[in-house]
């Protein structure tokens, strides 16, 4: 599994960079549940379905905060500068923008793709690493 992350920068610009998920602070559960870790990542406001069809080349459109997970087929994403990342089954995309940031999906296979969104409240966004 890939993880990315696309951030906003003060100026509203995006841009995509991997990001390790397993570095996340995980608590650890007691007893039986000793292998289990967890940790919250943020307070869910909606999950939405997506689908993205087969030949599907979306515009540059504005960007929810949240997180992605592609359930089934490949896509590409973009930022607003190009910079972009090809995503597959099982990668994750954390989407960090205060004011709905510019992206852009593509789906250049023949089947169509699925992708999970949990969308967010606005997640606080360090201008300095963007």
């Amino acid at each position: 599994m890939s993880g990315f992350i696309l951030k906003e920068s003060a100026a509203g610009d995006t841009e995509i960079s991997s990001y390790e998920f397993e570095e996340l602070p995980f608590e650890i559960g007691p007893g039986h549940f000793k292998g289990l870790g967890g940790t919250v990542i943020g307070e869910a406001t909606r999950l939405m379905m997506l689908r993205i069809e087969a030949g599907s080349d979306l515009p540059l459109h504005r960007a929810t905060p949240g997180f992605a997970v592609i359930l089934s087929g490949v896509v590409q994403v973009s930022g607003n500068h190009g910079d972009s990342v090809e995503m597959r089954t099982g990668d994750l995309i954390r989407i960090e923008t205060k004011a709905r940031g510019p992206w852009r999906i593509s789906n250049s296979s023949d089947g169509d793709v699925f992708i999970a969104l949990v969308v967010m409240p606005t997640l606080g966004v360090d201008s300095s690493n963007a």
